[in-house]
């Protein structure tokens, strides 16, 4: 019978490892990858003793997304960072995790990205290098925490991650003075000039303190006695922040070094062509460490390779770029095989710029301008850097440094067709949106397919399960009688923290019925809360809540910029204090500090308070769109922007005999913040009630008497105000408001002093107030200057849209937002739209234009 070791013996026989991560790295400066400036010795050693890679590439030419990749094994698209400085999806497990369970435990030294994702990279820290890449002249690395990391118990295996900053800019902690700045050679892809030369020499000597921070692990673990029972790894991430480097899918971005050594598996002084990813790492040292292949993983064990038992890895390396937030969007692809390497430019009409290496002053690329005004050879390489066309292709058995396109090239064509479809189908597996992720905001719901809501069930149900969604109404919506109306992002009836609501509803100007909330409590309403989120086209029809602070009809609080517009509230809301018709308070944040807007809206409503508090800095207090604004904080702030709405109905606060008691039109109460602007803005109330009454706003403050923008203020002139002490900050701005007649605001042509639209969002009968307009008091249509309408269809459910596999649709306002987006599966799909005029463009997923329309 066999002996069941425990899990700690089973870890002492159980080999280390250490992977060495430079930073900016042109691998082509490395003596063993043939280097003419410089010698390497310690990194030639790990070449000289293990096996070095000749194909291994970065699918990012950036530090964070790389990073991830190797991390996590996931390519960026999948894990999340797929723009620089953008953070891994929360819920992912990293090379942490996947180690730790196998028994190692996880260490990293120095450059920390992705930095802030303690739950997702839980790297024990082990100090002696630099964390921080960008910092000037910073002290000389040290192994004496790494040295007492890995002794620290040999019944335990380690992992460690020595994260250089070196070649990383500014350039200037290593000594320049050992090159020579007329002998260095510069790579082909340079413009030849004094300042280039002198900025190459002070990057070779961070290259040169980069090879003995190499030599000073290999010594530290020689010192242990750890050395050949180690796997070392050396890794170049990506290239240098030089033109046709960092930041691009050209070769001198992607390639990278890849050397390991361990002396009992891998031959010393061999070289694989393999290709190989970084992607492909992880894995890689989860099979070393005796773990099962993972399921979900991007990559594949090289350890093979590494080995000798195994050729060739990947038929193919991909690679992608997404300029913001570096620069202007300029989203690029790539793919490659041992031999050709095919770029696709998604947006080849814009100019490439990147803000770090191309900004003004007194730099490496202005200097390239300038030689370019006298050189045809600098114009050249300038120009083909900024201005790229949408396909590149190029032989790297001839032509390594990319510079002779061949895409245009007949010969070629098949070549092209083939690498094309390929990229094509890769793009399609790991749902890349193309130029779709090089946008702000690449995950918000604007982006997600819209889900279509028809009934009670699906919107009771759908819109909790994911509260970053894009939702359509495709009907009205009735909540049955006698249902208790559970808040959007609450968990019951009696939850005071709801989840907040970040996604779209659009109401396609349907309406939502029978919504009733009798178990009073915190944040009340359609929504419990809003963070970054929108509604919009939505009637709430005759609602019935009750709630405490804060309630509201659409939602309990808005937080960190969300849009509220074209929505309508009638029936009762009522509670405590926060009550507002349409929102309770408007809350503080530090993520979206943008404002929080409320447009082309209107409420006809009872809003009532019942406290009876008589603490001024606790009031009872409700406002006919919003009641409370909190006061701005370290960092976060709360800002408010109501245009083109009006307040009808009844507006009240219980508290009558005490100045605590605040009721208006618009706006109850600011925690001494003044950052609200309104315009063309009516209060057309039947009555305002409390101790302080006005028509737009009642107090607090700070020391300035106004808000920070009032224009277009218009009341009822019989709303009688009754004060049971002074008038508040809202009775000093009682010289802006125009009063009228009633009967004046139920006519087209008082309009015409403000803003509203009356061509497309709202409507009047003589007589009566505004309402708002919707598609269903409209006919759908397709301009008739549209040539090509074969795959746009109009219909009883409005306009639809005829897409092929790989196919999507993008939909634009007037103003050039996207919308959202439509794709990935062939067929008709009907588009959520309001009625308006809209761009449709229809493209490959590559980013490919094939059409567009105007609707």
């Amino acid at each position: 019978m066999g002996l069941l070791l425990s899990g700690t013996v089973q870890a002492q026989h159980k080999p280390n490892v250490v992977v060495f991560l430079a930073d900016d790295l042109g691998t082509n400066e490395l003596s063993c990858y043939g280097g003419q400036n410089l010698e390497t010795p310690n990194i030639d050693r790990l070449a000289n003793e293990g096996v070095r890679l000749t194909n291994c590439f970065a699918s990012m030419s950036m530090s964070v997304p790389i990073r991830a990749s190797l991390y996590t094994g996931l390519y960026p698209q999948h894990n999340g960072s797929y723009q620089n400085h953008k953070a891994t999806y929360a819920g992912t497990k990293s090379v942490v995790h996947y180690m730790g369970d196998l028994g190692y435990r996880v260490g990293r030294s120095g450059k920390d990205h992705p930095a802030g994702q303690p739950i997702v990279y839980p790297f024990e820290k082990i100090d002696g290098f630099e964390v921080e890449c960008t910092k000037s002249h910073p002290a000389v690395s040290t192994t004496d925490s790494i040295s007492r990391f890995i002794t620290r118990d040999d019944s335990q295996p380690f992992c460690l991650f020595v994260c250089s900053i070196n070649s990383h800019m500014p350039w200037d902690s290593g000594d320049a003075s050992e090159f020579d700045a007329s002998k260095v050679v510069l790579p082909p892809n340079c413009v030849d000039n004094a300042k280039t030369r002198s900025m190459f020499c002070n990057y070779l000597a961070e290259i040169r303190m980069l090879d003995n921070e190499v030599g000073m692990v290999y010594k530290a673990l020689e010192d242990a006695g750890k050395l050949d029972s180690t796997l070392f790894i050396f890794l170049g991430e990506q290239g240098p922040q030089m033109p046709f480097g960092k930041w691009t899918c050209y070769r001198y971005g992607q390639h990278s070094a890849f050397i390991a050594r361990f002396p009992s598996k891998i031959k010393g002084g061999t070289t694989s062509d393999a290709i190989v990813q970084y992607e492909d790492i992880l894995p890689t040292l989860i099979d070393f460490a005796g773990g099962d292949p993972v399921a979900g993983l991007d990559g594949e064990s090289a350890l093979a390779v590494l080995y000798g038992d195994r050729p060739d890895l990947r038929q193919w390396a991909y690679g992608m770029h997404n300029n913001i937030p570096e620069g202007t969007a300029y989203p690029i692809r790539s793919i490659q095989d041992k031999r050709f390497k095919l770029i696709e430019n998604l947006t080849p009409d814009s100019a490439y710029y990147e803000k770090h290496m191309m900004a003004a002053g007194d730099n490496m690329w202005n200097s390239w301008v300038t030689t370019a005004q006298s050189s045809d050879s600098a114009a050249w390489l300038v120009d083909r850097f900024v201005h790229r066309p949408a396909v590149e292709l190029y032989d790297h058995q001839a032509d390594p440094w990319e510079l002779n396109n061949l895409a245009g090239d007949s010969r070629y064509a098949s070549k092209v067709d083939s690498m094309e479809a390929a990229l094509a189908t890769w793009m399609e597996e790991t749902g890349d949106r193309g130029a779709l992720l090089d946008v702000e905001d690449p995950d918000g719901p604007q982006y997600k397919e819209p889900v279509a809501i028809g009934s009670y069930e699906e919107f009771n149900t759908v819109l909790r399960g994911d509260l970053t969604g894009n939702y359509y109404l495709s009907s009205d919506i009735t909540i049955p009688e006698g249902t208790e109306w559970v808040p959007i992002g609450a968990a019951g009836a009696a939850d005071g923290d709801p989840g907040r609501f970040s996604g779209i509803l659009d109401g396609q100007g349907h309406s939502i019925k029978g919504l009733k909330i009798a178990q009073s409590g915190a944040f009340k309403g359609l929504f419990g809360r809003m963070d970054h989120g929108t509604v919009r086209n939505l009637n709430l029809v005759d609602v019935d809540i009750t709630g405490k602070a804060p309630t509201g009809g659409v939602t309990g609080a808005m937080i960190g910029a969300s849009t509220i517009e074209q929505v309508s509230v009638t029936g009762t809301v009522k509670g405590g204090t926060e009550i507002g018709g349409i929102a309770g308070r408007v809350a503080r944040d530090a993520t979206h500090t943008g404002y929080n807007t409320i447009r082309n809206c209107y409420v006809n409503a009872t809003v009532r308070a019942t406290n009876l508090s008589t603490a001024v800095a606790s009031p009872s207090c409700a406002g006919g769109i919003v009641a409370f604004m909190h006061s701005n904080a370290s960092g976060m702030v709360a800002k408010l922007d109501i245009e083109n709405t009006y307040f009808a109905g009844s507006v009240s606060s219980a508290q009558t005999s005490n100045i605590s008691g605040c009721a208006a039109g618009m706006l109850a109460f600011t925690d001494n913040t003044p950052n609200v602007r309104m315009k063309d803005v009516l209060v057309l109330a039947n009555g305002i009630t409390a101790g302080t009454p006005n028509y737009i706003f009642c107090r607090r403050l700070p020391s300035n008497t106004s808000l920070e923008s009032l224009d277009g203020l218009y009341v009822r002139d019989d709303i009688t105000l009754t004060y049971a002490g002074d008038a508040g900050v809202g009775g000093n701005i009682s010289s802006s408001i125009t009063k009228l007649p009633d009967a004046d605001f139920r006519t087209r042509g008082f309009y015409d002093r403000t803003q509203w639209d009356f061509d497309s969002i709202w409507t009047i009968t003589e007589g009566e107030y505004p309402v708002l307009t919707y598609k269903a008091d409209t006919t759908t249509s397709i301009s008739s200057a549209v040539k090509d309408r074969r795959w746009l269809w109009t219909g009883r459910n409005g306009i639809s849209v005829d897409l092929s596999e790989g196919e999507v649709a993008t939909v634009y306002d007037m103003a050039g937002r996207v919308l959202f987006i439509i794709g990935g599966k062939a067929g008709r799909t009907a588009l959520p739209l309001a009625h308006g005029t809209y761009v449709i463009r229809k493209t490959a997923r590559t980013g490919k234009a094939l059409a567009k329309c105007v609707i």
